[in-house]
């Protein structure tokens, strides 16, 4: 059976889309509640952002009602504007810069925030998630019959994923910097770049990543490695994250403790975070982990048909670009979270901590969700024109 028939109409991804992605944001809510509720109870100040983990990124729910129906509907053509993609470039590439100034930073705070006040604020490096893979899906498709120029394939998607991984390493985000360039790649393979254009690449990046994290010993990214690859088990009374994160996943069992159950979960330094998932483990077991995979599972599903089947070149390449990192961001956290891979700070879409991770997250889905429609539309054998 195919995805979609006239005999018996056409299947509404859309309609599905909107579903999961709804879930998804609800049980991360509950799950990030359930997580965090104690850390904010024992905080001076409940209801800020920075203190309460829940609410930046109920925020981000709430303002995405208004928004997500606006991006589930433009016109996906207007996107390929080159005037529109050159004022969300330049807006992007502003942002980024805005937390090195001394006015939007707070002391303690690391240089990749814009502060607006204590407990508000933007970290502008998620933007990239959503610009980048515009410009690319933009600029190689206006390039396409040019793509073995080494002047109009390569070179465009290398100077500006260059630039904008430049900007998230300097506020320190080597996990953001190697995601951005990651998906990056996976859209230029999708577009037709020559193999060997990567092997260039690939000869560039690895001795600047190499100096990057084996240059300096007492740094934060080499010390992730180095603690990963210890073999000493942690004393007692230096238990780590990560110890701490495996021994709630082990409890869990098959059916989970019970939401706001978990006991383990409460000696995980900042469980909301980048290690919620491990609280979510161990109160809703393999069954809870299973429903996760199985939304995001669909999710990602759709989302790859419905790029693959679009003829629209431009629309194709932006699926692809906003779907991946979504995956690729699921992948490594529960990697790290299961101690199969060291610590990254990759956060898991649509549960952990973090409004403006939550609000990139579900305009992406947004825009996949357009796709949807027009998939269906054409489907139908519509002139819908995206």
């Amino acid at each position: 059976m195919g995805f979609s028939g006239k005999e018996h109409g056409t299947v509404r991804y859309d309609f599905i889309l909107i579903a999961v992605v709804l879930l998804l944001t609800l049980m991360g809510l509950v799950i990030l509640y359930s997580a965090s509720y104690l850390f904010a109870m024992n905080q001076p100040r409940r209801f800020t952002s920075g203190l309460t983990p829940l609410v930046g990124n109920f925020a981000a729910f709430i303002l995405m009602i208004a928004i997500f129906p606006i991006l589930a509907l433009v016109k996906l053509e207007w996107l390929k504007k080159t005037w529109v993609v050159i004022l969300v470039m330049l807006i992007t590439i502003i942002l980024n810069i805005l937390p090195f100034l001394r006015p939007l930073r707070r002391d303690g705070h690391a240089m990749r925030w814009i502060i607006i006040k204590e407990g508000i604020g933007f970290q502008p490096s998620e933007l990239i998630k959503i610009v980048l893979p515009l410009y690319l899906a933009y600029i190689l498709d206006k390039n396409n019959d040019k793509l073995n120029s080494f002047m109009y394939g390569p070179l465009p998607p290398v100077v500006i994923t260059a630039l904008f991984c430049t900007l998230v390493l300097i506020q320190s985000n080597f996990s953001d910097a190697v995601l951005i360039a990651l998906a990056s790649m996976i859209i230029c393979f999708i577009a037709g770049i020559r193999l060997r254009w990567f092997a260039l690449v690939l000869a560039a990046i690895l001795p600047i990543a190499h100096k990057l994290i084996f240059g300096n010993r007492d740094g934060r990214w080499y010390q992730r490695i180095a603690n990963f690859f210890s073999h000493t088990e942690s004393p007692p009374d230096l238990r780590t994250q990560i110890d701490f994160s495996l021994e709630a996943i082990q409890s869990g069992g098959f059916w989970g403790k019970g939401i706001g159950q978990g006991t383990v979960k409460i000696r995980v330094p900042e469980i909301h975070g980048d290690f919620v998932f491990a609280s979510f483990v161990e109160e809703t077991g393999f069954l809870g982990v299973l429903f996760y995979l199985v939304l995001i599972g669909v999710f990602a599903a759709i989302s790859y048909v419905v790029a693959w089947r679009n003829k629209n070149r431009f629309i194709q390449l932006l699926a692809f670009g906003l779907i991946t990192p979504v995956v690729i961001q699921t992948l490594l956290n529960i990697a790290v979270v299961a101690g199969i891979i060291p610590t990254t700070g990759v956060p898991l879409p649509f549960v952990s901590s973090g409004g403006t991770s939550l609000l990139i997250t579900l305009a992406s889905a947004a825009l996949l969700v357009n796709m949807a429609r027009q998939h269906v539309h054409s489907e139908n054998g519509g002139d819908y024109a995206g």
